[in-house]
């Protein structure tokens, strides 16, 4: 039985999957179409990131707290952004874009043993592919990548809200140890 803790955790969650496909997607527009909204997007990434990872609900201790790391690293990095110097910014800022892709990934896989969705497999690769083209400054392939990794995002969110809210629950006493 699911307790309003339960529901809200799993409807945040589910909401960062929306912002993370949202997020990813407008970052590849923003290179190309507006790049003055680029911190924007880049922001929308990392709040996708702290949503996903503050309401995960996964057993294997080990694999959520790797997943975690991931989240707080991004954070951490897109604060040494702040205190940065101009040369050395663009690399962390494009470093916690990285973690924060290796959260969207892990989740991408977690969700694929659910669903059986195999365009989610995809995540993983497209995401971190879309890092190069990104540090080397060439925005069109940049957001040729960062689209498809975000609509792939929003096949899996798309698919995770049309799910019961009980399935991401599941054993509650797996939890409470």
């Amino acid at each position: 039985m699911l307790d309003t803790f339960d529901r809200a955790t799993v409807g945040l969650y589910r909401a960062g999957l929306v912002t993370a496909s949202a997020a990813t997607s407008g970052l590849g527009a923003a290179l190309v179409l507006a790049p003055d909204h680029v911190p924007l997007a880049r922001f929308g990434v990392l709040v996708a990131t702290a949503l996903i990872v503050a309401d995960l609900h996964l057993y294997a201790r080990t694999i959520r707290y790797t997943i975690s790391v991931a989240g707080w690293a991004a954070a951490v990095l897109v604060g040494a952004t702040a205190v940065a110097g101009t040369a050395v910014a663009p690399w962390l800022a494009d470093a916690a874009l990285g973690f924060s892709f290796v959260v969207f990934s892990a989740v991408a896989l977690k969700e694929r043993y659910c669903f059986r969705l195999p365009v989610v497999v995809a995540v993983p690769p497209t995401l971190a592919l879309a890092l190069v083209p990104l540090r080397l400054g060439w925005p069109v392939p940049a957001a040729v990548l960062l689209g498809a990794g975000g609509l792939v995002i929003g096949v899996l969110a798309v698919a995770k809200l049309r799910m019961p809210l009980h399935y991401d629950i599941g054993d509650k006493r797996k939890y409470e140890v």
